[in-house]
């Protein structure tokens, strides 16, 4: 009986011990960098010529968040400047939904993970870049927020190291060109990605997983107008963000909670945090010291004052050209009618023939038969 009982209990016991094995563990700071872009880094490095170098990234929320969001930036871009518990940067990481983008003063960019939830994402301010995260199969991971203001998606098994990703391949793309505004780092982070097969946008991975070597190796530049939806995201005249420093909330724990505390895309919701959760404000704004932080303002591509779509007429972006092609076509058309009624006009006239009261009767032995029908 003894025996029974003991062996019954081993074998529970390993029984425990494989489902705990098998049980998904979040990824840590140690084994953050995904195989994918492992595989990726040394020709995305050789494609931009660069690391990431002069570029500050601040990082925000959870402590253990940040460290995911930390460990993936330093894996793609580990020439960055990674700051770990500051909203100080050209780029900024919200790496958790407890922390409000709204609040994040400054004009720097903000990426935000857009949350673990499984369900509906908080709503956001416009020009804030929210990441999804994405299985290897380059679908979004079943724990992932989604929403109609999904913009970016990355490897990873949570948001947060999936943002961190995407602001590494940001900060990449800061260095490589500093003529840039942050708008169209964005737009050429999602236009590089189906490239000329064209953009898309769903809400569960918005523009799709980000492709580090095509981001930096397509050429001409990404024009936003040619992404769907994009001026809706990153309005071109888009104000600055008003918050004073980084504020707490409670993140959602579920779905529901999801969709049902979403706050207004200009509101903080620091007044539901405690105080000793609220993030150290910051005293300086992003960019002040480091001239690598300061986003430049002039579009590489030519915009209108409404919403910066481009005139459909004309070579040159403007509203009132004339296309050199559609002068040319009315030249050849002209010219192609012209020709026509001169050939024409040197056809020769065809003799007149007699009337039919004049014709004669054909004689001959081979008519010898022929009498003309009667009337």
């Amino acid at each position: 009986m003894l025996r029974r009982t003991l062996a019954a209990l081993g074998c529970a016991a390993l029984l425990a011990g494989f489902v705990v094995a098998q049980a998904p563990t979040r990824a840590s700071a140690a084994s953050c960098p995904d195989p994918g872009f492992d595989l990726q880094a040394s020709r995305l490095w050789d494609a931009a010529g660069t690391k990431g170098s002069g570029v500050t990234i601040g990082v925000v929320g959870a402590p253990d968040r940040v460290v995911e969001a930390a460990c993936a930036i330093s894996a793609l871009a580990p020439d960055a400047t990674v700051a770990s518990g500051s909203a100080s940067g050209a780029i900024v990481v919200v790496a958790d939904t407890s922390v409000d983008p709204a609040s994040i003063a400054g004009q720097a960019l903000v990426i935000a993970a857009a949350g673990d939830t499984g369900g509906p994402m908080t709503q956001r301010p416009q020009g804030v870049v929210n990441v999804a995260s994405a299985q290897v199969t380059k679908t979004a991971q079943p724990s992932s927020a989604w929403g109609d203001q999904m913009t970016l998606a990355a490897f990873g098994n949570d948001t947060s190291t999936a943002a961190g990703y995407v602001a590494a391949l940001a900060a990449i793309l800061r260095a490589d060109h500093g003529d840039w505004p942050a708008r169209q780092v964005v737009a050429q982070m999602a236009g590089s990605i189906y490239g000329a097969s064209g953009a898309r946008h769903d809400a569960r991975l918005g523009y799709g997983v980000i492709q580090p070597v095509q981001a930096v190796s397509t050429s001409p530049p990404v024009d936003p107008e040619s992404l769907p939806g994009f001026d809706a995201l990153f309005p071109v005249n888009q104000p600055p963000r008003t918050g004073a420093s980084p504020s707490t909330r409670s993140a959602p724990t579920s779905a529901a909670s999801g969709a049902s505390g979403a706050p207004s895309s200009n509101s903080s919701t620091a007044a539901t945090g405690s105080s000793s959760a609220t993030q150290t404000p910051q005293t300086s704004a992003p960019g002040t010291t480091d001239t690598a932080n300061i986003w430049p303002t002039k579009p590489v591509f030519p915009t209108s004052p409404s919403n910066g779509s481009h005139a459909a007429a004309g070579s040159g972006g403007g509203s009132g050209g004339f296309s050199p092609i559609l002068l040319i076509g009315f030249v050849v058309i002209l010219a192609g009618g012209g020709y026509v009624l001169w050939q024409r006009r040197r056809q020769p006239k065809a003799a007149a023939g007699k009337p039919e009261a004049e014709w004669e009767a054909p004689s001959g032995p081979r008519h010898s038969g022929y009498s003309p029908p009667e009337e």
